[in-house]
C-alpha cells in the first residue's frame, strides 16, 4: 500500500491507495473514518467501527473533506462535479456541477479553517498561439448554498493535487 498525509486540511486525510482493497482515501474526524473507494464513499464510527453510511454509483470519487464541525462531508469527482453529504442524517445533500469547461483532475478540496466556504481546485487545458497548456484554479462554494462565490487562478505550486509519487 502507498500512503501519504495531504498538507492541506482540520482533518487527517490520507491518500491511501491499496488497490487490494480497493481503498483510495481515507478521512479521519474526532467522530468518523470516512474512506473513498472511486466507485463508493462509506462513513464509519471512529470509536466502534459500525458503518453508518455507505453510498456507491460513483464514478472516479477519490477524495473528500469533512467541515469542522464534522456535519458535512464534501466528496470530489474526478472529472465534473462534487457531492456533499450530511453526517447527521447521512443522506446526500447536494451534487454541483462545475463552471463549465473546467475539471478536477487529481486534487482535493477543502472546507476553510472557519467552514464557511469550500475549495475546489479546478483546471483547464487552453491552446492559445499554438502553444497548449493547463491553467489552474481554485473555486469558492458557499459552504451552506453550494453557489460559486469566485474562481482566481493559481499557480500550480498552490494547486491542491495528489502526491505525483507515492
Amino acid at each position: 500500500m502507498n500512503r501519504k498525509q495531504l498538507e492541506h486540511g482540520h482533518w487527517q486525510r490520507v491518500f491511501d491507495f491499496d488497490i487490494h482493497t480497493r481503498k483510495f482515501f481515507t478521512i479521519t474526524t474526532n467522530n468518523y473514518i470516512i474512506a473513498l473507494s472511486g466507485g463508493s464513499v462509506w462513513v464509519s464510527d471512529k470509536n466502534t467501527k459500525d458503518v453508518l453510511f455507505r453510498k456507491s454509483g460513483f464514478n472516479y470519487l477519490y477524495t473528500a473533506d469533512v467541515s469542522p464541525d464534522e456535519k458535512v462531508l464534501v466528496a470530489l469527482e474526478n472529472g465534473k462535479h462534487f457531492y456533499g453529504f450530511s453526517l447527521e442524517t447521512f443522506k446526500q445533500l447536494k451534487r454541483v456541477t462545475l463552471p463549465y469547461g473546467y475539471e478536477s483532475i487529481d486534487c482535493y478540496p477543502s472546507f476553510t479553517p472557519c467552514g464557511s466556504e469550500i475549495l475546489i481546485p479546478v483546471s483547464r487545458y487552453f491552446i492559445k498561439d499554438e502553444i497548449a497548456e493547463y491553467h489552474y484554479y481554485i473555486c469558492r462554494y458557499d459552504a451552506r448554498t453550494y453557489m460559486l462565490l469566485s474562481m482566481a487562478e493559481v499557480n500550480y505550486d498552490c494547486f491542491p493535487s495528489w502526491p505525483i509519487q507515492l
